[in-house]
């Protein structure tokens, strides 16, 4: 009784901009369609069911949303951080991530398997049940304090959204790994390696004449070609300042050994050492 009273009396303004007030009535209008959802039997109106459950998580990336920009506002310093970001696809880092890892957390902790991945999916769900726990505290710590003083945030209210925070980021590094194939900090560096080692080959190929600017601007179908053969070619070489670059010729020689994927790892080693072999009477001008 009191609690309805309390509210009825300190309910903020629906037009309120502060960002408790928006979080207010996001969460309540996502309570809303929660419990028309959860009273609809959806064999009977399959197409109400899916534009029911369409705006619930259309809610919950609004809840989100808000939520990060508290937290924004009120941890600016303890936000956990979130630089395994980088390795996920493009496809994979849209506006409504945040939306789908709570709808998928919820899921696995009411029992679902996610995408028939039963191993991953029996991993996660204890870190989904203490996911979905912590939300809920954080929502009702948002709630209660929306009703007391819009301008405050209790040292309460921010531990609540420090532990969401981690915990969300730790199942959202989860849950994309489970789902899509997610690379390694290996892969990664390689990947950031052959990149270098690309645009050194480019640079080099076009002082020696080997590549036009013009094939680089037009996007020459060729280049896909030129530039990985020119890439490997090179530090198989013999040592030659004309050639290859010390520097370059042992960044090379490390991909293409270490890497286990892409064009450039294909060749054997013993390839590697019969080209080497052929390509070292050549003298300078063939080369």
């Amino acid at each position: 009784m009191m609690n309805r009273f309390r509210k009825w009396l300190y309910k903020p303004k629906r037009s309120d901009p502060q960002l408790l007030a928006r979080f207010y009535y996001a969460d309540e209008e996502l309570n809303q369609v929660a419990a028309e959802l959860d009273s609809l039997d959806g064999r009977k109106d399959p197409q109400r069911c899916t534009l029911l459950v369409s705006q619930f998580r259309s809610c919950q990336d609004n809840v989100l949303n808000i939520i990060n920009q508290i937290m924004d506002e009120c941890i600016p310093q303890d936000r956990a951080p979130r630089d395994f970001c980088v390795k996920f696809p493009e496809e994979i880092r849209h506006d409504n991530l945040a939306g789908q890892l709570w709808f998928g957390a919820e899921c696995l902790a009411a029992g679902s398997i996610i995408m028939n991945r039963e191993l991953e999916s029996m991993a996660m769900r204890p870190l989904a049940k203490e996911l979905t726990r912590s939300l809920e505290d954080v929502r009702g710590a948002l709630r209660d304090q929306a009703l007391r003083d819009l301008n405050t945030y209790t040292e309460k209210m921010r531990e609540a959204l420090r532990h969401f925070d981690v915990l969300f980021a730790e199942f959202e590094l989860s849950y994309v790994s489970a789902m899509v194939p997610v690379k390694s900090p290996r892969e990664y560096y390689v990947q950031q390696e052959v990149i270098v080692l690309f645009c050194e080959t480019v640079e080099r190929a076009l002082d020696f004449g080997y590549l036009t600017q013009d094939m680089i601007d037009d996007y020459e179908p060729a280049l896909m070609f030129s530039i990985p053969r020119l890439a490997i070619v090179c530090p198989l070489l013999p040592a030659h300042p004309r050639t290859c670059p010390g520097a370059t010729a042992h960044m090379a020689c490390e991909i293409v050994a270490r890497s286990s994927s892409g064009a450039l790892a294909h060749p054997p080693v013993s390839k590697q050492g019969v080209i080497s072999a052929l390509l070292r009477p050549l003298p300078e001008l063939p080369l």
